[in-house]
């Protein structure tokens, strides 16, 4: 198996981000998020991105710019319950860092994410800081941790460099006998 490329979401790609929406229930998800997603999926607020594994989608996420805002919000980064430390996570995570970085107009410091207490040290791992938690944060009743990158501490090059690093870790992952 194999991390064939990061690339845009299609309309084609639907069924298998619903699947690996369903895959991460209820761990990472609550039952109601299922509809957000749909609607995610049928008008984008922003670039949207997969990962593939051998062809098949296997990790979906994007991102959003605020218009009077200096900051672009993550949206819907997962993979696949199958993929849970592949690096997949982490690869689709600097690929879309690296975008904002490369594409955001007007240009944007910081990109924030709001994500559950289990996904959060994650985030950290990777260079975000903790802004702020809300107990039953999210209308499902899960806590919600708020944590920001700021692009203004870290160069486009070092950004290239860190999501290249994170695919060879994903191949390798993947190419492992399992």
């Amino acid at each position: 198996m194999s991390a064939d490329q990061v690339r845009p979401y299609a309309e084609g790609d639907r069924d298998a981000v619903l699947a690996i929406f369903d895959s991460n229930l209820p761990e990472y998800f609550g039952a109601g998020d299922r509809e957000w997603l749909e609607e995610t999926l049928d008008d984008p607020d922003g670039p949207a991105f997969v990962v593939t594994v051998d062809d098949a989608v296997a990790a979906f996420g994007g991102y959003e710019l605020w218009e009077h805002y200096n900051k672009a919000l993550l949206y819907w980064g997962m993979a696949a319950r199958a993929h849970h430390g592949s690096g997949l996570g982490r690869l689709l995570l600097f690929e879309r860092l690296l975008h904002v970085a490369q594409h955001a107009e007007p240009p944007t410091r910081y990109v924030t994410v709001d994500t559950s207490p289990g996904v959060a040290p994650f985030f950290r791992h990777c260079g975000f800081e903790g802004m702020a938690v809300w107990p039953e944060g999210y209308r499902s009743g899960m806590t919600m941790h708020e944590l920001r990158f700021d692009l203004a501490a870290v160069s486009v090059e070092e950004l290239a460099r860190r999501r290249d690093a994170a695919l060879a870790a994903a191949i390798a992952r993947l190419e492992r006998p399992r």
